[in-house]
């Protein structure tokens, strides 16, 4: 992957900050702010080089299915492990922490009632109903101050005087009040609860506040020197205690199991306390450290050791079992990417391969999720593609054929403007297909005379392209042989009945004229009449007959007409009258014959491009649908003086 600019620029400004740094330590050693300078900018680069690899390392690790499906299921099922150990050993730590907590609150309070009962030699002070000492054992307690909290003693109670931590318990329920000092090196008290609780202990005075959100709790034992620091983040921190140890503890107990390393604080405002200022408050903090196997024990104990075995036992086949379950899941999870990814993959290879021109690769997958439907649509759209370019391959050939084989058939049709022993020819021809199937020419008889033919072969296309060139090419040989009129119709339709199926048929009107008479002889098998236009008269010349090719041994009519100069006969084909419009409508043969009587007489081209833009003003944008041909002779007429260009919507090929 090529370097950016920018990151190549970052490149250079720190190796030249690293010479830059190397000169100067050598040259001049004592150039501090230069140094320093250098320094700022090598680690700024360092900083942004870093951003920048590591970007571009996790978009390449993301680019790839593969890769971005592990580093999902990473993030998703290994990920979270060391998060959820961690959330576990903290709430172990916080419940740890409270339990042994309320067990050094407990425990303190029996060792002080026991001794307020046995031990006569206590200090002792006594309350009256006015809340004032009465007598008093001690001198920081004298008779006559103020004991407001005597009255709330309902349980022993913590007293501080300076650094010390007395114990308050009053004694049977009366009046008088026994004294523990908690931090006398000589007194058993605290060996006392370090062996009932099984704890290293110890004891001493704080002053507590706190911050209005939560968010920490700290406790120090003088003002301005940090003695002990509780957090939510149960980052603890104690100096300065009186401690003790359990009789009977091992001094070498080390480890993350029996290794004394869980510290407790039991923290109470002492009864004594002045009212709090600033949310400060004076108080008595008992500290308990511990091993997990004692708090394990103790948490299990009961009268028979065993019970605490089971309990180790199931807590343990818990976890191997959540493990086991959880490795099993994993297992499977990974086992479901590799199929994803292995048809992916196969995928991808399969699209470059398309991408490449190679419509035959298949993925031939044999999964039954979604990648497998993917990836079998891919195999069917591969093979469509391919079926669908060998089709354009086979369409392409053909229409390339088909244009040949239109070239043929325009060059097998005669001029569209000609004059003919007195006659003038002017014809139009327009396929709505690639090939039409309709057919105009002009030819000499073998008796002078000369034959002018309009045809139309039933369908459209290729087939009918070909039947017309077989019709063309009989026709012009049964007109050399000398057969005419009704013979050569008769012929005609043998030879096209003979040659094709009755879907396929041919109508056709033939006009054999004489230039020496004037007259000439129509017969027509089955297409529309032509028109004669003499002056403002038009005249149909009708012959109905049946097409040829239907039945094999008809007769067709023939009907003798003499033609004078000036008389102009239209021949037509059935896709200008059945021409429809937006509304259905079809073109007809008024409004045909209507043009035809009204614009003859400006002559074949004027009348011509009446018939054309009167159809097209009535077809609108709608396409042709049946071929369209006209065959305009004008008799004693000239031929037009240039040549008039004749549309048709077929293109020539190249």
């Amino acid at each position: 992957m090529p370097l950016r600019k920018s990151t190549r620029i970052w490149f250079v400004v720190l190796a030249a900050a690293i010479v830059a740094s190397i000169v100067l330590h050598n040259a001049a050693p004592e150039s501090g702010c230069w140094s320093l300078l250098v320094a700022l900018i090598a680690a700024q680069a360092v900083c942004i080089l870093l951003w920048r690899a590591g970007r571009a390392l996790f978009r390449l690790i993301i680019r790839r299915l593969t890769l971005r499906l592990a580093f999902s299921y990473v993030l998703i099922g290994v990920v979270p492990i060391p998060l959820l150990a961690a959330l576990l050993f903290v709430v172990t730590y916080i419940l740890a922490n409270q339990f042994v907590a309320n067990r050094l609150r407990r425990e303190i309070t029996a060792v002080g009632e026991a001794a307020a009962r046995s031990d006569a030699r206590l200090p002792e002070i006594a309350v009256g109903a006015d809340g004032k000492v009465t007598s008093s054992a001690v001198s920081w307690l004298p008779a006559g101050s103020a004991a407001p909290w005597a009255a709330k003693l309902d349980r022993p109670g913590f007293l501080v005087n300076g650094d010390d931590v007395w114990l308050a318990v009053r004694r049977n329920g009366s009046a008088n009040i026994r004294l523990l000092r908690l931090k006398d090196p000589d007194s058993p008290w605290l060996q006392n609860l370090a062996d009932r609780t099984g704890y290293e202990v110890g004891v001493d005075v704080g002053t507590s506040s706190a911050r209005d959100d939560g968010s920490s709790f700290n406790v120090s034992r003088q003002p301005g020197k940090s003695g002990l620091r509780v957090q939510k983040q149960q980052g603890l921190e104690a100096e300065g205690f009186v401690r003790r140890r359990p009789a009977g503890a091992k001094e070498d107990a080390s480890g993350s199991w029996n290794g004394p390393w869980v510290h407790a604080f039991y923290l109470e405002t002492a009864l004594n306390a002045p009212p709090a200022t600033s949310g400060e408050h004076v108080v008595a903090v008992l500290m308990g450290v511990t091993s997990p196997s004692t708090l394990f024990h103790q948490l299990f104990a009961q009268g028979v050791d065993q019970i605490g075995t089971v309990f180790r036992v199931a807590v343990l086949a818990l976890g191997a079992v959540v493990v086991a379950v959880y490795a099993a899941a994993l297992a499977v999870a990974f086992i479901l990417v590799g199929s994803i990814v292995r048809n992916v993959n196969r995928l991808t290879r399969a699209t470059q391969a398309v991408a490449a021109g190679d419509f035959t690769v298949r993925v031939n997958s044999k999964s039954r999720d979604q990648i497998g439907d993917l990836a079998r649509s891919f195999d069917g759209m591969a093979a469509s593609i391919e079926d669908l370019l060998s089709q354009a391959a086979r369409k392409e050939r053909l229409e390339s054929e088909i244009a040949i084989a239109r070239t043929i058939q325009q060059k097998l049709l005669p001029p569209p403007e000609a004059r003919v022993d007195g006659v003038a020819v002017l014809a139009h021809f327009a396929p709505m297909a690639e090939i039409g199937g309709d057919y105009y020419d002009y030819l000499e008889m073998p008796d002078g005379r000369r034959a002018f033919a309009l045809g139309d072969v039933s369908g459209h296309g290729l087939p009918t392209g070909l039947l017309v060139a077989m019709a063309k090419s009989a026709i012009s040989s049964l007109v050399e042989a000398g057969h005419d009129d009704g013979e050569l119709f008769a012929r005609l339709n043998d030879l096209i009945h003979r040659s094709t199926d009755p879907r396929h048929y041919m109508t056709l009107a033939l006009l054999a004229f004489d230039p020496r008479s004037g007259e000439g002889v129509l017969t027509n098998a089955g297409q529309l009449a032509p028109y004669r236009v003499r002056g403002h008269d038009v005249t149909s010349i009708a012959l109905p007959s049946f097409p040829l090719g239907l039945f094999p041994g008809k007769s067709f009519p023939s009907r003798r007409e003499r033609f004078e100069p000036g008389d102009v006969v239209v021949f037509l084909s059935d896709g200008f009258v059945e021409a429809a419009g937006p509304d259905g409508e079809p073109f007809g043969f008024e409004r045909f014959e209507k043009i035809v009587r009204e614009r003859a007489h400006e002559g074949a081209v004027a009348l011509r491009d009446a018939l054309l833009a009167a159809l097209a003003a009535h077809s609108g944008q709608a396409p042709a649908d049946d071929d369209r041909t006209l065959l305009i002779l004008t008799f004693g007429g000239k031929a037009p003086e240039r040549p008039t260009a004749i549309e048709s919507p077929i293109k020539s090929s190249e």
